[in-house]
């Protein structure tokens, strides 16, 4: 049956040389049908590259058709295009991430799915604007019958995951385009072209393109939602549009006839009348009836330029913007300034989430649990314990180094899918394993491939196949100081990373292992200055073992009774006896803990040159008592610093000390230990003047060698002190 006449076709669509098809509304199944006939054919890459009326004018046109109410037009459409971008890329994530869209997308029929894309394309025939800059559906290839329906209705899927943004809480500040190099020849497009009134033309002509691709996505969402879409079309003045068609009117006579002209500009002057004002700042629509009419900005109404605001509050936010621009001749410049909008200003992003590159695309619900993330600055993952839903588990590492790896890893994911991608991953399941609270392991898992896709889980666990030692990316110093630094922004690990400066130090080698069995490690080059203590906190069982015999050797027999046992006042605390009490239970413990429960927790050094040091200091201390003020000092500072995240408050710990030498004593000492404006460091200033660092408070040479004797003894350090 030859293709029903379209009686309707307006004067630019013959000029534009759309092909004669039947009427969208009545015959929408056969327009596409005849639409994509002609779109393959203009758009086969072995065909000669059809002619384009933007590609056959030379610069000097654009030039005099880019006056400043155009240039204004094109900063508007932009915002207009960024917000929409946004709003879009919210509404798909929530369709997939929350109401299992694609699954059930898939699950419908042929005949189903055909329905909501004719409806698409009608309303998109429909929100057409700017008919000069594209031939719509005839320049969108992506919208071809054999596209949308491939596999299934993965087509379709495929083309709604290009209109997910990499961020979902801020307006982007430039659109994004759905690029076709096949189109962007056709208009003759370059990047650097150094013309700039054809560049910002040709570069308005590509976001109507995204657009027209984008509106059809939406409309065959809102169809299938049952939803009927409601057109508005922004401008920012009524008041022009006669005068600005009447200058034309001879180039439009020339194009199409007299009597073509009249009809067109007619209506063009309905279809301006039609489209909305706004708000510069909000962007809310202009409702004369129940508002009265907008506030214009005077110094821009001046020079015939109208920039309206709906309350004050708007034009106020609005100045830091506006003001470069308000009441002085727009530049063509000004086409491609970053698009700044309203409340997206005062969203802040995480400082330890990367921006997305270039050539890499976030899959929907990466881009969810990123959402997730910016409503916390504390924890590093979040896993869900019903999928589709709000019930999310939140996954913080407590320690500096386990937060750095993991935070590299992850970001890792959040930007590449290519080599080491499967390492990453593989780390971070490992983590999410020990760390995932109430999910299950199948949970974790599926989240995971949702977030990632299969071909990477695949790759991972290829990787896992081929058994330890796996290969893990190492975290590099340069790696360490970024994500040190955004973790001083978000006031995390304050005081442990409160004496590192970045970029400067020693590094350690430092190998992390994670997973249930401790199977998967990963070489972080860590900075000495912001590396924890080398000890463990583990509880004592309940009732506590015996007492070892009298012949019991180590650091934690024989301890030393005070010298001046008349002048200490401190030896009846009971608090101290009972320390010397469960030393000797837990012979390898160099202190004895309490949490803020009542825990009994024996904090060990595993480190030999730590522990010397610390029971050096420890045993001069219940020797001289508090009187030896270094000895005091010593073990506030290196217990204050081993505690840190773990869970054991420092008002707890400064209180057990308290009851253990008097709390005149440990207030004294404590306010001999400051910060150092200098470096951050934690220094103890002696009465004498002098100020040490923790490793630099004098120390005893003969006692350290006895320390060390009874380390040997006790059997610590092995396979250090036995070559000794």
């Amino acid at each position: 049956m030859p293709p029903i006449k379209n009686l309707n076709q307006s004067p630019f669509d013959r000029i534009l040389g759309f092909p004669d098809a039947p009427d969208i509304e009545t015959h929408t199944a056969d327009w596409w049908t005849v639409m994509d006939r002609h779109t393959k054919a203009r758009y086969d890459p072995k065909a000669p590259l059809p002619s384009h009326h933007f590609r056959s004018q030379s610069a000097s046109v654009f030039e005099e058709t880019t006056n400043e109410d155009v240039v204004l037009e094109f900063i508007h459409f932009r915002r207009f295009t960024a917000t929409n971008q946004l709003r879009r890329s919210c509404r798909i994530v929530d369709l997939i991430t929350e109401e299992d869209f694609e699954k059930k997308w898939l699950a419908l029929s042929p005949e189903e799915q055909e329905k909501h894309f004719l409806a698409g394309l009608r309303t998109a025939e429909k929100n057409t604007t700017y008919v000069m800059f594209i031939r719509s559906k005839a320049d969108c290839p992506e919208l071809n019958r054999d596209e949308v329906t491939r596999d299934g209705g993965q087509g379709f899927l495929d083309l709604m995951h290009q209109l997910v943004l990499s961020d979902n809480v801020n307006v982007p500040t430039q659109p994004h385009v759905m690029v076709n190099s096949r189109f962007d020849k056709m208009i003759g497009f370059k990047e650097d072209d150094p013309h700039k009134a054809r560049l910002a033309q040709l570069s308005m002509a590509r976001m109507i393109r995204s657009e027209y691709i984008a509106n059809f996505v939406m409309n065959v969402l809102m169809s299938y939602k049952g939803i009927t879409p409601e057109i508005t079309v922004f401008t920012t003045e009524h008041s022009k549009t006669k005068s600005t068609l009447k200058n034309h009117s001879e180039m439009f006579e020339k194009m199409m006839g007299k009597t073509a002209s009249k009809q067109f500009k007619r209506d063009e002057v309905k279809r301006r009348k039609e489209m909305k004002l706004h708000c510069q700042y909000c962007l809310k629509v202009e409702d004369k009836e129940k508002d009265g009419k907008m506030t214009v900005c005077s110094r821009c109404k001046s020079i015939g330029r109208e920039i309206r605001y709906c309350s004050r509050d708007c034009q106020v936010a609005d100045w830091k913007q506006h003001k470069k621009e308000c009441g002085k001749p727009l530049d063509i410049s000004s086409a491609f300034n970053d698009v700044h909008i309203g409340d997206s200003e005062n969203n802040t992003k995480r400082p330890d989430i990367p921006t997305c590159p270039p050539g890499h695309r976030r899959s929907p619900h990466v881009v969810r649990l990123i959402e997730y993330l910016e409503l916390t600055t504390k924890h590093d993952y979040v896993v869900e314990t019903k999928p589709g839903t709000d019930d999310v588990f939140g996954i913080k590492l407590d320690k500096v180094p386990g937060a750095v790896a993991f935070i590299h890893m992850r970001n890792m994911l959040f930007t590449t899918s290519g080599p080491g991608a499967e390492g990453a991953l593989l780390y971070v399941y490992r983590v999410l394993q020990t760390q995932g609270g109430v999910s299950g392991e199948r949970s974790v898992q599926d989240q995971l491939k949702r977030e990632y896709g299969e071909p990477l889980w695949n790759r991972m666990q290829a990787l896992v196949k081929r058994g330890p030692p796996f290969s893990i990316p190492e975290v590099s110093r340069k790696d360490v100081d970024v994500i040190i630094k955004a973790l001083r922004q978000l006031k995390r690990f304050t005081q442990q990373l409160r004496s590192y400066t970045i970029g400067l130090g020693p590094i350690a080698k430092l190998g992390l292992q994670v997973g249930p069995k401790k199977d998967v490690c990963v070489i972080v080059h860590f900075p000495g200055d912001a590396m924890p203590p080398p000890c463990i906190l583990v509880p004592i069982p309940n009732p506590a073992p015996r007492v070892p015999s009298r012949n019991a050797v180590g650091p934690n027999f024989n301890l030393p009774e005070p010298r001046h046992f008349d002048d200490f006042d401190y030896h009846h605390y009971v608090d101290l006896a009972q320390q010397k009490s469960y030393l000797q239970v837990c012979p390898h413990a160099d202190y004895i803990l309490w949490d803020s429960n009542g825990v009994l927790l024996a904090f060990t050094y595993t480190d030999m040159r730590f522990a010397m040091a610390f029971l050096h200091y420890r045993h001069r201390l219940f020797e001289n008592g508090p009187y030896d003020h270094d000895a005091l000092a010593y073990l506030i500072m290196a217990l204050r610093t081993a505690v840190r995240g773990k869970k054991i408050p420092e008002a707890v710990l400064l209180a057990q000390l308290e009851r253990e030498y008097h709390p005149g004593y440990v207030e004294t000492v404590k306010a001999c230990i400051k910060v150092r404006p200098s470096d951050g460091k934690e220094v103890y200033h002696r009465r004498d003047g002098k100020v040490f660092e923790l490793g630099q408070i004098p120390a005893e040479k003969s006692l350290m060698g006895k320390i060390m004797v009874q380390l040997k003894e006790s059997g610590r350090f092995g396979d250090i002190l036995d070559r000794f």
